[in-house]
């Protein structure tokens, strides 16, 4: 047998057996990570549509104007001897190791609103309570609740806890509700921040939602008299509040131009938050931490609104429904008008050259008293949303908990390669 022939044989005797194929290489890093970037993507995406669908669906009370012969009006109580604390409830300082807009300490802007004349002036840090040093545990506490695109923000005034959640991307009325609710619920009352801003409040969302207690009608961001003006044509009965909305209280223009007083004994929490939720409170437009007019009384006798004020004569305006001015007096100290019959709200603006005077509205009513009106869960409609929720959950577990959670491939296929002998 030459050699070629042997090597032939040994050849031919080596082929005839089975022969295992060399495994698969594993995927590359690169392939490795982008499974892993598309499991963490979709489940981020699951996890986001499944939280905003456990939202509850709401039934919101029809939009419909106070009715009845009574008023409700918040200064019945008011005399010329009535203490009024100067507050203002929106002021950040920095926090959250400067990843939030907000310059100084908590002391600094105490400091700062001390010098101004202002009675109380708790900061109000996003998601955190932040209290001055020293400060006594009866003062008032606020923070601003939000971290969402739009800038759909409320104030939690005298929270007991932090509330966390939100819905980061956009947000509708159910949603917002549903805000709320939560924070009424770890809160003692709620304000609605800059609705204006960034648009950040729809005006059919406005005339819908319930239970917050006031609105920010008026801060260095800008003015929110027309939301207030539509709420308040909807029957939801919410008061007006200004505020600076500061970030750096020692910046130039920052402080001292928005503020609210609040007819309390003391500025003791319990004390400010009782009046402002019965509206015993007005809106200032000052500045400087100045205004030149103060409100005296006002009082509803029948039909007939009569007001007074001390301090500099201004421009007495009667405001009604959507927002159109039913009565004027120039330069004047006191008022005296007849409501129109078919006005469901009336309130009454003080303007002089450099303060406005925002008060507080009173309300058509029943029986006299304040009306209430709460949105209610739709209990099925709830329920087929959070089945859906459910289901996105799992849907998005599903790359993390399947065979291959572990090692995001599949395992090595070994495949043997038939040989004529194993066909034969």
């Amino acid at each position: 047998m030459t050699a070629l022939a042997a090597k032939r044989r040994v050849s031919s005797e080596y082929s005839d057996g089975a022969v295992t194929a060399p495994p698969l290489d594993n995927p590359s890093k690169r392939q490795r990570s982008r499974r892993l970037l598309r499991a963490s993507a979709g489940t981020l995406w699951f996890g986001v549509a499944a939280v905003y669908l456990w939202c509850p669906v709401h039934r919101f009370p029809a939009a419909r104007p106070f009715q009845g012969r009574f008023w409700y009006n918040p200064y019945s109580v008011i005399t010329p001897g009535t203490a009024w604390q100067k507050v203002n409830l929106h002021a950040h300082s920095r926090a959250w190791a400067g990843l939030t807009n907000g310059h100084g300490s908590a002391d600094d802007v105490e400091r700062r609103y001390r010098a101004l004349g202002y009675d109380a002036s708790p900061v109000s840090n996003y998601q955190i309570v932040t209290r001055p040093h020293g400060s006594d545990s009866s003062a008032l506490t606020v923070y601003e609740h939000g971290f969402n695109l739009r800038k759909v923000h409320f104030l939690a005034v005298g929270p007991r806890r932090i509330d966390w959640l939100d819905y980061p991307l956009l947000q509708g009325r159910d949603e917002e509700q549903h805000r709320i609710d939560r924070l009424r619920e770890s809160s003692a009352l709620v304000i609605l921040a800059h609705p204006w801003l960034r648009r950040a409040v729809a005006e059919a969302d406005v005339r819908a939602l319930t239970g917050y207690t006031a609105i920010e009608i008026g801060s260095t961001f800008g003015r929110s008299e027309v939301a207030w003006n539509v709420a308040l044509d909807a029957g939801r009965p919410v008061w007006g509040v200004a505020n600076d909305d500061s970030h750096d209280a020692d910046g130039p223009n920052e402080s001292g131009g928005f503020w609210t007083m609040i007819a309390a004994p003391s500025t003791d929490a319990h004390h400010l938050e009782s009046a402002l939720l019965a509206g015993q409170a007005y809106a200032v437009f000052g500045h400087g931490g100045r205004a030149d007019i103060t409100l005296t009384s006002l009082s509803v006798v029948g039909d007939t609104l009569s007001v007074a004020f001390s301090g500099e004569a201004g421009t007495l305006m009667l405001i009604g429904p959507g927002g159109r001015v039913l009565a004027e007096i120039a330069r004047g100290r006191e008022a005296r008008w007849t409501i129109p019959c078919d006005a469901a709200w009336v309130r009454v603006v003080a303007r002089t050259a450099t303060t406005r005077l925002s008060l507080e509205p009173a309300l058509r009513s029943q029986t006299g008293a304040l009306p209430r009106l709460h949105a209610s869960v739709a209990t099925t409609a709830t329920a087929v949303r959070r089945t859906m929720a459910v289901v996105l959950l799992l849907l998005a577990l599903v790359p993390w908990i399947g065979r291959d959670a572990l090692r995001f491939v599949r395992p090595n296929a070994t495949r043997p390669r038939l040989s004529l002998s194993n066909a034969a």
